[in-house]
């Protein structure tokens, strides 16, 4: 293994020794041309480390790379994965944003419900009730003076 070719070169080469073309790969491995085409640039490809992995492993048996010249490289690249969920850990804190505003909105949606339902309970609650005020005897003379 040389230092200075990356496994992307490494799998390009191979293929184009082979005839094929990068649709040829991405047909073999079920993915699209573009997972191909990253793997190719030594970019990362947007997913997770253990299908990269295996992306990898089987366009190294379609090519007939030995396991041994791009197993190193699989250990590099884990380490760039690891580094980058660090980082992608950040941007979650927008979706807890967004969904804290539904939930504030359901919330919102939910106690208006509530209180116009007891509004309209109350209210027909109230017309069943019989004024009492007639029933209660006016202050006597006797209670005034004491």
């Amino acid at each position: 293994m040389e230092d200075n070719i990356s496994l992307g070169k490494i799998l390009s080469n191979s293929r184009d020794n082979l005839g094929l073309t990068q649709e040829d790969i991405a047909n073999k491995l079920h993915v699209r041309k573009a997972v191909v085409s990253e793997i190719e640039n030594d970019q990362l490809v947007h997913a997770p480390f253990v299908f990269v992995k295996g992306y990898i492993r089987a366009y190294a048996e379609i090519v007939g790379l030995p396991n041994e010249e791009y197993q190193p490289y699989l250990e590099d690249l884990k380490k760039q994965y690891s580094s980058q969920k660090i980082t992608e850990l950040v941007p979650k804190d927008k979706k807890t944003k967004g969904s804290s505003k539904v939930l504030f909105a359901f919330l919102f949606i939910f106690l208006c419900a509530l209180g116009a339902t007891l509004y309209f309970v109350t209210k027909q609650d109230k017309s069943n009730l019989v004024e009492v005020s007639h029933y209660i005897s006016p202050p006597t003379s006797d209670r005034v003076n004491s």
